[in-house]
């Protein structure tokens, strides 16, 4: 998910008030042309829409999904465009799953954790603190380029604390992390969110028929 800083400026604009692309090209200083093709852009992600009544109203809103993206915007890492962009879709998705499970809306800003492999790591980086990445692909006995990415994913999901050291990068877990860890042991990614958020699970509370 490649965001320029003209992106970030539109959903920023569009979170606030509905916005014609005239109004977000002065805003901006850029030409209708070019705003025209971010708007584009932004749509086709899911990020941006036109609000009714009427069709193809010019105007622009950010999604639900744009605001979830505005959230992370302190996360968004150049390096880690395509897995950013990966994890607001995951998180989404797995949103909209958790949600037909109860009463209560699950946005993707209840979502704690996406992969198995995160969740893996997260356990042996319990009571840890200061942890390298070279230290934390030791824990997991994976190569370092792959644990860049899950902990790229605990720190986009404000697991982890990430600080640039003369030595490089170090992670802390954070209060949510380890109020995560503090719940009872789960066993898939879907389940700690279904703790995370009180939600139980359908196909434990219906009897099963297989005997």
């Amino acid at each position: 998910m490649e965001l320029s800083d003209t992106d970030w400026g539109i959903l920023n604009l569009c979170s606030d008030n509905r916005e014609t692309r005239k109004n977000i090209a002065a805003a901006l200083d850029k030409s209708p042309n070019y705003i025209s093709k971010e708007l584009s852009k932004l749509s086709e992600m899911g990020l941006l829409k036109q609000p009714g009544p009427a069709e193809k109203s010019g105007m622009h809103v950010t999604t639900k999904k744009g605001g979830f993206v505005l959230s992370k915007q302190e996360k968004y890492e150049r390096r880690q465009s395509e897995l950013f962009g990966e994890l607001v879709t995951s998180a989404a998705e797995l949103s909209y799953e958790l949600s037909a499970e109860t009463d209560t809306e699950v946005t993707p800003s209840d979502i704690v954790v996406v992969t198995e492999q995160a969740h893996d790591l997260l356990q042996k980086l319990d009571d840890n603190s200061g942890v390298s990445p070279q230290e934390a692909a030791d824990r997991i006995g994976m190569n370092l380029y792959a644990t860049q990415g899950i902990l790229y994913e605990l720190y986009f999901f404000d697991l982890l604390d990430q600080a640039v050291t003369s030595d490089g990068e170090i992670y802390d877990l954070t209060a949510r992390g380890r109020r995560l860890l503090d719940q009872p042991a789960q066993t898939t990614v879907k389940d700690a969110n279904r703790t995370w958020n009180l939600i139980t699970s359908k196909d434990k509370s219906e009897p099963s028929f297989d005997k």
